[in-house]
């Protein structure tokens, strides 16, 4: 039961996911936003970013393609790898 209170539930803001397998194998993926049926990444050190479908997602975690960085981002890194995801919005508009 207490493990259960302690659980992250993923994604979580400021959370970073390894890529370990796949065509984005080696890329880290930073949590920005959700819409709709999709979650939002910044990907590093491609510095790109990346729409994923919830349920490809989960899928993703659960086959271990990827696996969950213990530690969350500081506050500030992650407000400058949300500005950098804002700035490619705009270029790519």
């Amino acid at each position: 039961m207490i493990s259960k209170l302690f659980k992250c539930i993923h994604p979580s803001p400021r959370r970073t996911y390894a890529v370990t397998t796949g065509s984005f194998v080696g890329e880290m993926l930073i949590f920005i936003k959700q819409e709709n049926n999709n979650y939002y990444f910044l990907s590093i050190p491609k510095m790109e970013n990346r729409e994923i479908p919830i349920d490809k997602f989960e899928l993703g975690l659960s086959a271990h393609i990827l696996d969950v960085v213990k530690d969350k981002m500081s506050k500030e890194i992650y407000a400058v790898c949300v500005k950098q995801f804002d700035k490619n919005l705009k270029n790519d508009k």
